[in-house]
């Protein structure tokens, strides 16, 4: 593909596609379906290949796992975009059927394909589909839940993707048999649900005989991506990343300290020494006995790292990251700033 910059990223436990599409010339790239917990991943990776991330695309409204897309927006500047169907306040973009948005000179035009859920997308990019949950490879969404609709599912695939030259690559948000891709031509002649000419009436009633259980974190799923990603009460602060470490102020752990765990990683001679240590603090020197306690910690807790300036509690914070914690901050100029604001200290 000439001047066009496509990766296919997997996410295990929900077996979620994210991809990284983009134009060549300018650099410019658009993230499609992010996963909270490879946010880190994906981000990185962008970082690596000196791309500019302009927008996070959401094919719709996920139960299966949570968007990146908020946490990406604050740390990159990125715009946000899913269906207006999906009726999403907080959303950049709402798209409608037929709007397009630009990489450079290259457009992503998005398609109306409901079904699966009422807000469901799919992008049309060069001689690319990005499908979502509506059309996989070899199978389609679940229409059983979430405003799913198999007349509307039948419909959007027959008329809006279907109508699509053969020879377009078809990329699913999903797959759970190993494949990556397909094409409108192989779906439209070997898809058991819907292809060889399969009519409305068939299909409706192979998807009434599926029987699937409930995705496992649609409870908390759902809710979170109709706040762009952002899973209800899960953090207090929101740090500001600094050299890839998540920073927050002195004074927003002084105002919110009784919601958080506060982690001093210095050693007992300066944990009880002149600057003394915050109250309810406790003591968890940056080495083995860090290590161990992380091994052991809960890693949804909010954690926020304290030492004497913040340049250890800045590495405990970098290692607890790497360790699969989800919300850990390191509190920027660590005791010295705490004591030249003299909030509390005990010693």
């Amino acid at each position: 593909m000439k001047d066009v910059i496509f990766y296919q990223l997997f996410e295990s436990e929900s077996s979620t596609y994210t991809y990284i599409i983009g134009d060549a010339k300018t650099r410019e790239v658009a993230l499609i379906d992010p996963v909270l917990e490879t946010v880190d991943r994906d981000l990185k990776f962008i970082s690596e290949l000196g791309v500019t991330l302009k927008y996070v695309l959401d094919t719709h409204v996920h139960a299966d796992h949570i968007t990146g897309a908020d946490v990406i927006r604050k740390r990159t500047g990125a715009k946000t975009a899913v269906s207006a169907e999906a009726h999403v306040d907080c959303v950049d973009i709402p798209l409608q059927h037929g709007q397009e948005i630009f990489l450079g000179d290259k457009k992503i035009k998005a398609l109306a394909t409901p079904g699966h859920t009422n807000s469901c997308m799919s992008f049309l990019f060069e001689d690319m589909v990005f499908t979502g949950d509506v059309l996989l490879i070899r199978g389609t969404g679940r229409t059983d839940f979430q405003q799913g609709s198999s007349d509307k599912m039948y419909q959007s695939i027959i008329s809006q993707l279907f109508t699509l030259p053969d020879s377009i690559r078809v990329y699913p948000a999903h797959d759970y048999r190993g494949h990556t891709s397909s094409t409108i031509g192989q779906e439209k002649t070997f898809n058991p649900r819907i292809g060889n000419g399969k009519t409305l009436e068939e299909f409706k009633k192979i998807m009434s005989e599926l029987k699937l259980a409930n995705p496992k974190k649609i409870h908390e799923a759902v809710p979170a991506n109709m706040a762009c990603g952002k899973p209800k009460d899960s953090r207090t602060l929101h740090p500001q990343i600094v050299d890839g470490v998540p920073e927050v102020t002195v004074e927003d752990v002084q105002l919110n300290k009784s919601k958080l765990k506060l982690i001093d990683v210095r050693g007992p001679d300066e944990f009880h020494g002149e600057l003394g240590h915050i109250p309810g603090s406790a003591m968890r020197v940056l080495g083995d006995e860090l290590l161990k306690f992380l091994q052991e910690a809960d890693k949804t807790e909010e954690i926020v790292f304290v030492c004497r300036s913040g340049a250890r509690s800045g590495r405990a914070t970098l290692a607890a990251k790497e360790m699969g914690f989800k919300f850990v901050s390191n509190m920027a100029g660590g005791m010295l700033r705490w004591n030249e604001l003299k909030y509390p200290t005990e010693k």
